[in-house]
């Protein structure tokens, strides 16, 4: 399993949250993005970019954001490849489905390009979602 984490731009974090204690890691990943924007699209070509070649048809896919591009280019081409190459993209989106769609939020558009997009803003939604990807593969 590998971890990635985004705002203006993705970074790796597999090796940081194996070698240090949560405390640290998360202030790394922090100091190395900080409070920016997020930008999916660049988000998204930096794993292109870089990280592309570890997704295959045995691959899940889990994004964990709101979907809001701050007017960005939401970079649709990624998703839809990924879509193609994964066996499945799962979105837990922690935003209520009502304001997916509004202003900024182009989740309406990366929707079409996941196998399941779930509203998960508790932890009780990620248990089941976790606990539903690992015994049917599916989130309900």
């Amino acid at each position: 399993m590998r971890s990635f984490a985004f705002a203006n731009r993705l970074i790796e974090t597999s090796e940081i949250f194996e070698t240090k204690p949560f405390e640290e890691a998360i202030a790394e990943v922090m100091d190395q993005l900080g409070f920016r924007s997020s930008d999916y699209g660049r988000s998204l070509a930096d794993f292109e970019r870089n990280y592309l070649d570890a997704v295959d048809r045995r691959t899940t896919v889990v994004i964990l954001g709101d979907g809001r591009s701050n007017y960005g280019e939401p970079r649709l081409d990624i998703m839809k490849y990924l879509y193609e190459r994964a066996k499945r993209v799962v979105w837990l989106n922690p935003e209520p489905r009502v304001s997916w769609g509004l202003d900024d939020s182009v989740m309406l558009r990366y929707q079409q390009y996941c196998h399941v997009a779930a509203v998960c803003n508790r932890l009780r939604h990620l248990e089941d979602a976790v606990e539903n990807l690992l015994k049917t593969g599916r989130v309900r």
